[in-house]
C-alpha cells in the first residue's frame, strides 16, 4: 500500500505544472524546488525501505504509513 502512496506522490508535480503552467521565473523556481524535493523525498525512502529488506526489518517509511492506513477501510 505504501507503493502505491509514493507512486501518487510523483505524479503530484506534474499535475501542479499542468495545472498552472508556470511560465515566468518564480512559477518556475517553486515547481523545480518541489519536483526535486519529491526526487530526494523518495530516494530516501528507496535508500531505506532497501536497507530495511537486506537487514531483514519491515520498513516503515516516514510519512507515508499514515496516508497509506488512511486509504484501507
Amino acid at each position: 500500500m505504501q507503493v502505491i502512496v509514493l507512486d501518487l506522490l510523483l505524479i503530484f508535480p506534474e499535475l501542479l505544472e499542468r495545472s498552472f503552467n508556470p511560465k515566468d521565473w518564480l512559477g518556475l523556481d517553486v515547481l523545480m524546488s518541489l519536483d526535486s524535493t519529491v526526487f530526494l523525498f523518495l530516494l530516501v525512502c528507496l535508500v531505506y525501505g532497501s536497507a530495511s529488506c537486506v537487514l531483514g526489518q519491515v520498513p516503515r517509511l516516514p510519512i507515508v504509513p499514515e496516508a497509506a492506513g488512511r486509504q484501507v477501510p
